[in-house]
């Protein structure tokens, strides 16, 4: 008798409370099994990103490379420098912090030198460490990067030697020849390795 009271119990339940929860998820609507997020942090970082990588493959250090990082960013021409930071390796922290509708994004890199254009390349101590904050304005929906603490190339160690062989080839006299030598030079007998001592 208790099973069939039970039985009975849970028909008029599915008829009079079932109703009810469908009229509530209608008028309320509560998402199921999924998950809502900002996604403006991913694109943030995503952009940060980009920007890192075509830096880290040369884009800085020449006109047609400047071409795929003009539209990463809130200014029209590659900013003038002196120096050039060569890197092993960068990161970019996974959480940007929002401030008042500009977010900051903080860039690590292990940095292998420093290559002045008028003095030649200068070695850092290994595992040297380099941070740098971006920021990134929203402007209409669309994220640019409108500032950063360091401007200067963070080009890769190959991308550095490419562009010392090709200013080598062009070279005007000797002097600005033997700074491109001695440049190359160091460079490849540095360790670009985290792990070489």
């Amino acid at each position: 008798m208790s099973l069939q009271l039970l039985r009975h119990c849970r028909l008029i339940f599915a008829f009079v409370v079932g109703p009810v929860l469908l009229a509530a998820q209608s008028t309320f609507p509560v998402p199921l099994g999924k998950v809502t997020q900002d996604t403006k942090s991913v694109d943030v970082r995503e952009l940060v990103s980009k920007y890192c990588r075509l830096d880290y493959e040369g884009a800085r250090l020449d006109d047609q490379g400047w071409s795929k990082v003009e539209p990463l960013v809130s200014w029209k021409k590659n900013p003038e420098y002196i120096e050039i930071n060569v890197i092993a390796r960068y990161t970019v922290d996974a959480e940007p912090t929002e401030n008042h509708g500009k977010y900051s994004v903080v860039v690590h890199y292990r940095l292998l030198g420093t290559y002045d254009l008028l003095g030649g390349y200068v070695p850092e101590p290994p595992n040297s460490q380099q941070t740098v904050e971006y920021t990134v304005t929203e402007t209409k929906g669309d994220f640019r990067i409108s500032d950063l603490e360091n401007n200067l190339p963070h080009p890769s160690r190959a991308a550095m030697l490419k562009w010392l062989s090709d200013k080598l080839t062009v070279a005007p006299d000797d002097l600005a020849k033997k700074r491109y030598q001695d440049a190359i030079r160091t460079l490849q007998a540095q360790p670009a390795s985290p792990f070489a001592k």
